[in-house]
């Protein structure tokens, strides 16, 4: 009989066990969902910031901006981001409740835009150099925000649904995006039949509905549950020798790997960023409306390819999606400059959006796993610290060749340094050890 009752107790306490297994796997998978649902939602209302933003380089050329002003409204980030991204990472890896100081630091770059709408009642010369001054400005917090906003994905969103939530979520901007910046186009273009609201106003009235907008964003960025971070322990600052750093990079290669391919194929899009708008609105003539028809169709592209892709990733897996991808990328520059035509760019538009979701999430996958669980932040920081460093030198370099050179031209070789940044990826190939999280 004790020995019947032994076998019940244990069967029950096996039950119980179970039980209690079950309940813990429903309740971390009910927090993981609560996470993901309030990603998704956030990130529809900072899309139509990020609609609003799509014409900084716009309105800044139309305040009278010089093409030296645009080079620097995209690579004076960059600049910011190489001195900014190790140290805000050092800074949160010391933080256990790290998601205020990362939520905090967006806010205060939303509030810039906020500012941004008022900027033309506050001031009335200078108005396309202060205008391109606070939008440098706004990097700074935008840049601690980058630091953490990426490792605190990794530590809410598990590695197996990372290439779903981050689709879904571009797809999510991307649909906003498209039919925002279409009627931010026609509002811009209309509003300058209206007594009220002609230029600069209609700007400054798209400016400030996309701040209001960010701050309903903000609101549920709060609402994720973000779970305690490990405080990364360091030794006493010592002088890094070369010896040292040999033997650190020695034991990742693929990361390095990836700084120098991604390096390259990135410089060959930061030499000739700058130069689309100018190209667009001085050279064929681009309107408000084609600008933003053109943000519209490229956002289209971007849902079709982010829909697509995440489906071959999960088939294919990111190593083969990027092989695949990361050519067809470069092929941008050359179209817009063999058919510098405002109808067939909108077609390249479409076309490059649709390949480029491949390479980004292919790519953000491949460059989490190489970076160690517990050093992710500064991982990332470190490697976007050198690849800011190109896109600051590269818009700079770009602007300055376009006072001798054609612009044409200077897509065609940016395109081609960027098809040779691409091939690296072939020749030097990442290598990823599988390894599961979350």
């Amino acid at each position: 009989m004790s020995h019947f009752l032994s076998q019940v107790g244990e069967q029950a306490r096996a039950r119980i066990k179970a039980t209690r297994i079950r309940m813990r796997g429903a309740t971390l998978q009910g927090k993981i969902d609560h996470n993901i649902w309030y990603l998704y939602v956030e990130v529809f209302w900072a899309a139509m910031l990020s609609a609003a933003a799509a014409f900084n380089a716009t309105y800044a050329v139309r305040l009278g901006a010089s093409n030296a002003m645009i080079g620097w409204l995209s690579s004076a980030p960059a600049l910011l981001a190489v001195f900014l991204l190790v140290p805000s990472a050092r800074f949160l890896e010391r933080k256990t409740q790290r998601a205020p100081w990362i939520w905090g630091s967006l806010f205060i770059a939303r509030l810039g835009y906020g500012l941004l709408a008022m900027l033309p009642w506050l001031i009335s010369s200078h108005r396309a150099e202060a205008t391109v001054g606070l939008l440098i400005a706004i990097s700074i917090p935008s840049t601690f925000f980058t630091a953490g906003f990426n490792p605190l994905l990794a530590d809410v969103v598990p590695e197996r649904d990372r290439a779903r939530v981050f689709a879904n979520r571009n797809i999510i901007a991307g649909l906003t995006i498209a039919v925002l910046t279409f009627l931010a186009g026609r509002w811009l273009e209309a509003a300058t039949h209206i007594r009220w609201a002609t230029f600069p106003v209609n700007y400054q009235v798209m400016y400030l509905i996309g701040f209001l907008a960010s701050v309903v964003s903000s609101a549920y960025l709060l609402k994720i549950k973000v779970p305690e971070s490990k405080i990364v322990e360091r030794p006493p600052r010592q002088k890094v020798t070369g010896a040292q750093l040999k033997a650190m990079f020695g034991q990742n290669r693929s990361f390095v790997r990836i700084i120098l391919n991604t390096l390259l194929f990135g410089l060959g899009e930061w030499l000739v960023a700058p130069l689309y708008i100018i190209f667009f609105l001085k050279h064929l003539n681009a309107t408000d409306g084609w600008v933003g028809l053109n943000g519209t169709l490229a956002n289209i592209g971007a849902i079709i390819g982010y829909a697509l892709w995440q489906r071959l990733i999960y088939k294919w897996g990111d190593a083969r999606t990027l092989l695949i991808t990361i050519p067809l990328s470069a092929s941008y520059a050359f179209l817009v400059s063999l058919f510098p035509n405002l109808t067939a760019i909108l077609v390249w538009g479409v076309l490059i959006n649709i390949i480029n979701p491949g390479v980004n999430l292919s790519h953000f996958n491949t460059l989490l796993k190489l970076c160690p669980e517990d050093r992710r932040a500064s991982y990332i920081a470190f490697y976007s610290t050198i690849i800011n460093a190109g896109a600051f030198v590269g818009p700079l370099i770009g602007v300055a060749l376009s006072k001798t050179l054609d612009i044409r031209l200077l897509l065609i070789i940016g395109g081609s340094i960027r098809l040779l940044g691409a091939l690296l990826f072939h020749v030097f190939p990442i290598q990823v050890e599988n390894r599961s999280e979350g």
